[in-house]
Order: structure tokens, then sequence, then C-alpha cells
């Protein structure tokens, strides 16, 4: 188990306007690709008229426009068109890998203090961040979560969330009720630019001498 600092009750907050648009959006579902069907992320960025983000296909492709309204949105990337309607669970797309209606759904935000990480009670592998929202504590689990990079594109897969202990962080749960979740997507903190791989560790003393020794 890995805890750091004192619970704090944290509200849920929106992002800011100059970080990251007026609101922002994720959804997760299905689509066809190339005549088979996978799993996608949608992660969208609506600001004044104009909307940006990036949808999963195979690997992250930009968002070319589109709007978002109170019970869905729609957009263009990679030649096709989506649509989403919240109230009917679906996503709607057509062009040059076909057309198609399948199951979508919109994740829950929260942002909190991220101050425990431990393993589940069942040995199944599987991590738990624990965070406080509203004053109350959310245990999370953490598979493979996107990281929604504040510049850039989104890293596909990010397993290093013990970096993110001790700090305000959000995070997009599907599954989500009072008390627990299913990270789906986390938001790259304010004031962090993460490398998609680990930076080395440095070299200590000892084992300097011991490669000078090697021929």
């Amino acid at each position: 188990m890995i805890r750091r600092g004192p619970w704090l009750a944290l509200a849920v907050m929106l992002a800011s306007a100059g970080s990251y648009g007026e609101e922002r959006r994720v959804y997760e579902g299905v689509v066809d690709l190339k005549g088979k069907t996978i799993g996608t992320l949608i992660l969208l960025e609506a600001g004044g008229d104009s909307l940006q983000g990036w949808i999963r296909m195979e690997k992250f492709v930009p968002i070319e426009g589109g709007s978002v309204s109170d019970t869905g949105a729609e957009f263009r990337a990679a030649g096709s068109r989506y649509e989403i309607d919240e109230r009917k669970g679906r996503i709607s797309y057509s062009g040059p890998d076909g057309e198609g209606s399948r199951y979508v759904t919109r994740l829950s935000r929260l942002t909190g203090l991220f101050d425990e990480l431990s393993e589940e009670s069942n040995f199944s592998g599987v991590n738990i961040a624990a965070m406080e929202v509203n004053g109350r504590r959310r245990d999370l689990r953490v598979g493979r979560p996107a990281l929604w990079k504040r510049i850039g594109p989104p890293f596909e897969t990010f397993e290093r969330v013990e970096e993110l202990l001790g700090k305000q962080i959000s995070v997009w749960v599907a599954d989500a009720n009072a008390r627990t979740g299913r990270i789906v997507a986390v938001e790259e903190p304010a004031g962090m630019d993460i490398p998609l791989k680990a930076p080395k560790k440095p070299k200590d003393k000892k084992q300097e001498k011991e490669q000078d020794k090697k021929p």
C-alpha cells in the first residue's frame, strides 16, 4: 500500500477555461474499424463555437471539428462523421470504414486528492486508487487508463499512476456509484509534463564503480 498526505475534502470542479476549454467530456464505446469491432475512447473539449479532441481508433487520432449539445455531440475524424446520442446510448458513424450504430456511454468526471494506491483485496492484480471527492472516499479500480495530455496526443495507456500520488487530479470513471468505479482516463495535472516512458533512475556510486571495473 502506498499512502500520501492527510485526507482533504475537495469538491468536484470543472477545469479552468484557460487550460481545458469551457467543457470537457469523455465517452467510452465501440465502433467499427477495417471490418472489426473495437473499443474506443472519445475525448472532447468544447470552447465557444469550436470543438477539438481525440478519438481512439487503435491509436488516438485528432477530431477535426464539430459541436456538442445537452444530449450528445457530432464531429469528424479520420475522414468519418460521428454522432453521439446520449439518450439512446448510441454512436452512429459513416465514412471510409463503413457505417453503423453502436453502444456508447458518457463517463463521470471526478476531481479530488489522490491519497492512496493499494491492491484489490481479492488479489486480482487490480490496483485501487483512493480519492476523496466532496468529502467522501472513492475507491476506484485502476487498469490501464488513457492519459489526457495537456499538450499533444493522449497516451493510449498510462501505467504509472503512482506518480500522481499526493496531487489533486481529475479522472473519468465508468460504472460509477457513490463508492466505487473504474478509471478509464486521467487528466494530466496542471504544471506537469509526463513523459511516455519513465525517466531512468540515476545510478548510485556503487553501480558506477562496478561498471568502471568492467573491461
